[in-house]
């Protein structure tokens, strides 16, 4: 696993929130959001759908862990919002990345090298969201079946 550290910058989005445990049941709330952002087309070379990860659920319960299907909106945009869409401004800050190619939807193995590698080398995560920011078609629609993502965990301090 490759890891870089990159200082994000704070990245306005239109997001869908959703409570519960992460895992497959996630996809509904980025159906909602990319009908709603094609049907307001807001999609140009510059968006990327990001899934931003509130909760460590490891100490959270899975019925209480909050994720935002996003899509980030270009400072001139103000779409008209329907129910359970909001605009917000997740926040940037130093992080570790690392580009995953994701076979069988195992985005929870590729979390769990990424958490490890943070732990082997006592580097400390900051309070900040986890995000994936998701680049090309979804797994469904990939020829090989696969998701290519970025996985994105805030750190406190940078690392050597």
């Amino acid at each position: 696993m490759k890891i870089d550290q990159v200082n994000l910058p704070d990245l306005r989005v239109a997001s869908i929130r959703r409570v519960g445990p992460y895992g497959p049941d996630v996809g509904q709330a980025f159906c909602k959001l990319v009908s709603w952002a094609t049907k307001n087309q807001l999609f140009n070379d510059k968006s990327l759908v990001i899934g931003a990860y509130w909760d460590c659920p490891e100490s959270t319960p899975p019925e209480q862990c909050r994720m935002d299907a996003c899509l980030t909106l270009t400072p001139e945009m103000n779409p008209p919002l329907e129910y359970g869409i909001s605009i917000q401004t997740l926040p940037g800050g130093l992080c570790a990345t690392s580009l995953c190619s994701i076979y069988n939807n195992d985005f929870h193995g590729a979390w769990t090298e990424l958490v490890d590698w943070r732990k082997q080398n006592n580097i400390e995560h900051d309070c900040r969201p986890c995000y994936e920011f998701y680049y090309g078609t979804a797994a469904e629609n990939h020829p090989l079946k696969k998701w290519v993502v970025d996985l994105v965990l805030p750190l406190k301090k940078a690392f050597k």
